[in-house]
């Protein structure tokens, strides 16, 4: 064997040696499944569940959200005040929020399926828990309702704000407009017709 030859061995053996090793380093490694992003948007989530404290961005039209206090942009969600923490989870991934859901806002990225079975467990946990408000109403008289605007539209003379609460669905009749669409308040006043109160007065809760 010529001099030539053996050090071509050599070096061939070096390498294949040496990237033998690398590959092994890197297969002792768990493969990353998780990141921070400051870059996040809630349409790229499938069939997303939605889990905030409070929610300050728009969800998607196929959302199911489940919030702790009522926003403008939570018009639609089931509310349980025992909520706590963050995040969004879908079929191909999860966002894990470090505050509010709203622009801006820290977030990690995760595809993990562990995390993602956990998160949606979390997410039906509080979706079966129904609105704990409380309220007093009968079909004549005075009334006091808590509930969650739901809408606010043109009516007659004036404006109705439509109300849900545990036992289901009332009109408010306003004289002016309020902007008051996803807040929780209460209402005293006079049932006129049911399911139509007469207020003298309304507060607003949050």
């Amino acid at each position: 064997m010529d001099i030539i030859s053996f050090v071509t061995g050599l070096v061939v053996g070096i390498l294949a040696v040496s990237i033998a090793v690398e590959f092994a380093w890197r297969k002792s490694f768990p493969e990353k499944t998780c990141k921070i992003t400051e870059k996040w948007d809630l349409n790229d989530i499938q069939a997303p569940m939605i889990v905030a404290e409070k929610l300050l961005v728009e969800p998607p039209s196929n959302a199911k959200v489940v919030v702790a206090s009522p926003t403008p942009f939570a018009k639609n969600a089931r509310e349980n005040s025992d909520l706590k923490g963050n995040f969004v989870v879908g079929l191909n991934k999860a966002y894990i929020f470090g505050g509010e859901i709203k622009e801006g806002q820290i977030a990690i990225v995760t595809a993990d399926e562990d995390i993602m079975k956990d998160l949606k467990s979390k997410f039906y946990e509080y979706w079966k828990k129904k609105e704990r408000v409380t309220s007093s109403i009968s079909s004549s008289g005075n009334v006091r309702i808590r509930g969650v605007v739901r809408a606010v539209f043109p009516y007659r003379d004036g404006y109705m704000m439509r109300v849900s609460y545990e036992k289901g669905v009332i009109g408010v009749i306003l004289k002016e407009k309020m902007d008051v669409e996803g807040r929780r308040v209460e209402i005293e006043g006079n049932m006129i017709e049911y399911p139509f109160i007469k207020p003298t007065n309304i507060t607003i809760l949050d």
